[in-house]
């Protein structure tokens, strides 16, 4: 994006509306990577103290500044509140603009608002795809798992994505989710019948399956490349920081990296693929 267009996007009402509902999503993202993983999402509905088990008045639970406001502390029992809290609420408004930004349904032309149906459609896909990837990196992060509630209704819902899509299409998701589901699942048992031991989970393979049946078939070969590469990337510079050889077998969740591939191609792979071309 050109240095002016930045400028009119970062002043721009609907950019400063857009981070303030990530923001508020972020918020709703915390409960569920709290919740989903111990099975307690239904449990409750209102927010309790970890620490003291009181309940969380709302305006304690403003996103972002509410963190800040209380200097990471519970103000009931002074518990320390993680700093995962706002910065899944700031990445989650920060992701929300990129993917405006990427697909600007509403813009103006000489001085009246242009509505664009088909880049409304790419903003909804956009935010629910990255989203639920956000969600299920940090849960794997924190847990090494992927739950299956998240992962499998990506899958089911691939078909009836690519009905509303602009640019994918039903065949293109259906290879995409059997392509991607069944070269993890391949590489997952070869792994285990060389070394006897699991070296990929099963929620990575279906999260790959769930990544192709929302970007295509054409995205998966793509996304394993630059998930491997950096996930190579951060071992390796993992294990020379800690110097310790029982860091040699290091095990990272995949999940983020398949994820963070999967994100960047969707925002930003037409413009990569413009500049191989032109390179």
């Amino acid at each position: 994006m050109h240095r002016f267009d930045l400028i009119a996007m970062l002043l721009s009402p609907v950019s400063w509306f857009v981070f303030a509902f990530g923001a508020l999503f972020g918020s709703f993202f915390n409960v569920c990577i709290y919740r989903i993983p111990r099975g307690i999402f239904w449990k409750t509905s209102r927010s309790h103290c970890p620490g003291c088990g009181a309940a969380i008045p709302s305006w304690h639970n403003i996103p972002i500044l509410s963190w800040l406001f209380l200097r990471g502390k519970a103000a009931c029992c002074g518990t320390k509140i993680s700093v995962q809290y706002p910065l899944v609420e700031l990445g989650t408004a920060i992701l929300w603009v990129i993917i405006y930004w990427s697909f600007p349904f509403v813009s103006l032309s000489d001085g009246n608002v242009v509505f664009n149906s088909a880049d409304l459609l790419r903003f909804a896909h956009g935010i629910v795809f990255c989203s639920v990837l956000l969600i299920c990196s940090v849960i794997d992060l924190e847990h090494q798992i992927i739950p299956d509630v998240l992962s499998l209704p990506m899958i089911a819902l691939a078909p009836l994505v690519a009905c509303f899509h602009p640019e994918l299409d039903l065949k293109s998701s259906l290879i995409g989710i059997v392509l991607g589901g069944g070269i993890f699942y391949a590489v997952a048992w070869i792994y285990f019948l060389v070394r006897k031991e699991y070296g990929l989970g099963l929620g990575d393979v279906k999260l790959l399956a769930g990544i192709g049946g929302w970007l295509g078939y054409q995205a998966v070969l793509t996304t394993i490349f630059w998930a491997s590469m950096l996930g190579s990337i951060v071992g390796i510079s993992l294990i020379l920081i800690s110097r310790k050889k029982k860091d040699m077998k290091l095990k990272l969740p995949f999940g983020p990296f398949l994820s963070l591939a999967a994100i960047f191609l969707l925002l930003f792979g037409h413009q990569l693929a413009d500049y191989l071309i032109t390179f």
